[in-house]
């Protein structure tokens, strides 16, 4: 997966950012999945939380700082786009507006193999910030590898959360609609 760029005088894609992991772009807190950019010229499809955005590139005002005329969802926006050095954070401003923009990488779920597998009590902490729209256990319960154990609402997409082992349930930090950041302990197995 890779997002591309514009950003070159020559109006060739350039790639910013590759490999196996989701490119998560974090606009002033709020988070969104970005997939694979595609077109070419003026027009660009960008997949964000798993929609479409068409986006038109109408001019490139100045090369250095970026600054493009663009139109989407039906809007003419100004976009002037700045790097900072040695980071992947971005002052974007919109129509004169400046908002701070940065990209992550989203690790994907990696399955554990026989020789990875966990001893002893484990935390289950919280991988993403979200609503924790179910809660499927109760301390007490036997759980198996890969059963869910939380459904935590993010970006608008329901994830669930599975126990890494097969062990019991001693205890749950979490309730159906309590709010989660990133690290928040979820529920504790052993």
């Amino acid at each position: 997966m890779a997002l591309r760029s514009t950003g070159t005088t020559d109006n060739k894609t350039r790639p910013i950012r590759g490999g196996s992991l989701t490119p998560i772009l974090d606009i002033e807190g709020k988070r969104f999945r970005l997939g694979e950019i595609s077109g070419g010229g003026s027009q660009w499809n960008v997949p964000v939380d798993e929609k479409n955005v068409k986006v038109e590139v109408l001019s490139e005002v100045s090369a250095d700082p970026l600054v493009l005329l663009v139109r989407t969802v039906g809007k003419v926006v100004r976009v002037s786009v700045e790097k900072h050095e040695g980071r992947e954070a971005y002052t974007v401003e919109l129509n004169g507006r400046p908002i701070l923009a940065r990209i992550e990488e989203e690790p994907p779920f990696m399955g554990m193999g026989e020789s990875d597998k966990v001893e002893g009590p484990i935390l289950i902490n919280s991988p993403m910030a979200g609503k924790i729209a179910s809660v499927k256990i109760s301390v007490g319960a036997t759980v198996e590898e890969g059963q869910a154990l939380v459904v935590l609402e993010a970006m608008k997409m329901e994830n669930e959360i599975a126990a890494p082992k097969r062990g019991t349930v001693k205890e749950i930090y979490v309730q159906q609609g309590s709010l989660a950041k990133p690290g928040d302990k979820l529920v504790l197995i052993d």
